[in-house]
């Protein structure tokens, strides 16, 4: 039992590298993707649009990898877990934001245009719920505090 567990943590490590590595690299695209013919035929707000969603993308799989890396690992406590899990949230989120201010999306969108005005005020919305957590978090180490959050 003890050889199958190992094995599944070091399974989950090489996974969340993987992840690690395959999300870094859409940070690289972009300038790959710019040289190609198909590029050349999108407008500026559609070139802005598709280098929002690689990058995206790109903070996805980090944050997933890293959420996968530390499960492989011997963690002291579900306090821990959720501190890790919550801090990797919350930069997820800054990057999110970070990507919506630089690259707008001034594109129609389910009847809306710009989107960037329904969708920005909604990312902040849940930056901020992370932000209050981590917060939350750092200052209650109490077993209430963890009880109450598993059980939301």
């Amino acid at each position: 039992m003890e050889k199958q567990i190992n094995l599944t943590k070091k399974i989950l490590l090489v996974a969340g590298i993987i992840e690690i590595v395959v999300g870094l690299l859409h940070f690289a695209m972009p300038s790959f993707a710019y040289q190609s013919k198909g590029f050349s035929l999108l407008q500026p707000d559609e070139i802005s649009f598709v280098t929002l969603v690689i990058f995206a993308v790109g903070i996805l799989l980090v944050a997933f990898g890293s959420l996968t890396m530390l499960l492989s690992q011997k963690v002291k406590s579900t306090i821990e877990v959720l501190y890790y899990y919550v801090l990797i949230q919350t930069v997820l989120w800054i990057g999110r934001v970070v990507l919506e201010l630089l690259y707008p999306v001034n594109l129609r969108m389910f009847y809306i245009e710009p989107f960037t005005l329904v969708v920005l005020p909604g990312l902040i919305i849940e930056l901020s719920l992370f932000i209050v957590l981590v917060k939350k978090i750092m200052l209650t180490k109490s077993s209430t505090f963890v009880k109450t959050c598993i059980y939301f």
